[in-house]
């Protein structure tokens, strides 16, 4: 299923749920480690919440799974190189089988929803990754450019290969307000991922939280910032403020909005906000 099967549907809301879920429902600790339980935390949420698109958020499994493995950890601090991190992290099997278990779970018990992997930029998730090994005061860092980016592309391109016959709709690329670009030719270094997304047919878009990047690649079927892009499809980011009662922006023609619910929400609050939004 197609974001254009559920517009045409009038279902315009796409919803990050984990932070708020896991509070209300899992004792602030979403079960991203245990497949049986994480599925069934989700037909939980998504049954109070009902996001019109499922999330699996593939950075938020790999901190936990960082977490739990330290070895790994120290695999990726074994040499100080700018992508070196993120190149461990993604060919790491046993992640790697996790990841997919999940998303096998997921396919099969919300068959009638776009699942959408949302995965960091490579060069936000590269970043991360160093950054998880290292520091902030690694010197590695420093020196992330273009070819970087590049090579990040290419770890993270193989890695997404693996969810190849997942039947996976959408492929949701995160970036951060430090790693957004500002232009269209920013993105070029993400083509070996825009290649394995259209390969697959995969619809891919671009979360741009800084509002630098409006929307001008081609290679993207949407963008989602705080304002209307100038892509063929809009999602626009719903402000945090929303949740403490201020007005949300109108909805994009022929677009979605996209809303992170916070894990300190009030339950008695949610629905009643998620309402107006729909």
């Amino acid at each position: 299923m197609t974001l254009d099967d559920i517009l045409a549907q009038g279902k315009r809301l796409w919803l990050d749920y984990s932070e708020y879920a896991g509070a209300l429902l899992a004792g602030g600790s979403v079960p991203w480690l245990d497949v049986s339980e994480l599925v069934a935390w989700q037909r939980k949420a998504q049954g109070l919440l009902q996001s019109d698109v499922l999330e699996l958020p593939i950075g938020e499994v790999g901190n936990a799974w960082l977490q739990a493995h330290p070895a790994l950890l120290d695999a990726m601090r074994s040499k100080n190189r700018p992508v070196f991190p993120l190149k461990t992290l993604l060919a790491d099997a046993a992640l790697r089988a996790h990841l997919l278990e999940i998303a096998r779970g997921l396919r099969a018990s919300f068959a009638r929803l776009p699942l959408a992997l949302v995965c960091p930029s490579p060069k936000r998730w590269a970043l991360d990754a160093y950054r998880a090994a290292f520091g902030d005061d690694g010197a590695g860092a420093a020196d992330f450019g273009a070819d970087e980016t590049e090579d990040a592309s290419a770890y993270l391109a193989d890695f997404l290969r693996s969810f190849g016959d997942v039947g996976v709709d959408i492929l949701l690329l995160q970036e951060s307000v430090d790693s957004e670009p500002e232009d269209a030719a920013g993105l070029e270094a993400y083509r070996p991922v825009l290649n394995v997304a259209a390969h697959y047919r995969w619809e891919i878009g671009l979360a741009a939280p800084g509002g630098r990047y409006r929307g001008d690649a081609a290679d993207f079927g949407f963008v989602i910032a705080p304002q209307v892009a100038n892509g063929r499809r809009s999602g626009r980011m719903v402000p945090s403020d929303f949740w403490s009662g201020a007005a949300a922006s109108d909805c994009p023609e022929n677009g979605f909005r996209y809303a992170r619910v916070p894990g300190d929400a009030k339950p008695e609050t949610v629905l009643q906000r998620l309402a107006a939004l729909r």
